[in-house]
């Protein structure tokens, strides 16, 4: 009960960052004037092709990172900002890369993503004690690294 509290929290402060309307209905309802409809991007997990949950995690977690990002000092953009980013993207393709390898290298990949977490982790805690993110905005990327690390863990458990 307090874990989905939490996951329902961090859902929303996520879509409040990222001005993400809470159901589709209301672009459309807001969009009746126009000569046509607007296009609308769903979560990344149609019905047809599910992915693990880790997977859209990850992907929420690199897309906030991005935006937040987007309007840090330009003397950290290509410094920490950088390896902030390319971390998560990096997260991402061990993930990936994890789920197509069986055995030994399946782990080794999932020992990678785990390592992204972690470099995240502290990019996220330096870029804040450089200004260049909030506090608010530490705080929910710490938390969904959390929710990674507990999805990640449970999969390379389930696999040994």
């Amino acid at each position: 009960m307090e874990e989905q509290k939490d996951k329902d929290f961090m859902d929303e402060e996520i879509r409040k960052e990222l001005n993400h309307p809470d159901d589709s209905n209301q672009i459309y309802a807001s969009s009746e004037k126009a000569a046509r409809k607007p296009f609308v991007i769903h979560d990344f997990d149609p019905l047809k092709d599910r992915e693990m949950a880790v997977f859209t995690a990850a992907k929420k977690l690199s897309e906030y990172i991005f935006i937040v990002t987007e309007k840090s000092p330009k003397k950290l953009r290509w410094s920490i900002i950088t390896r902030l980013q390319n971390s998560s993207v990096e997260l991402i393709e061990h993930l990936y890369r994890a789920n197509l390898e069986q055995g030994e290298k399946r782990s080794d990949f999932q020992k990678q993503a785990n390592v992204s977490l972690s470099l995240i982790d502290f990019y996220s805690e330096t870029a804040r004690c450089m200004q260049a993110i909030t506090i608010r905005q530490t705080g929910i990327i710490a938390r969904q690294l959390y929710e990674i690390k507990k999805m990640l863990g449970g999969w390379m458990r389930s696999k040994k």
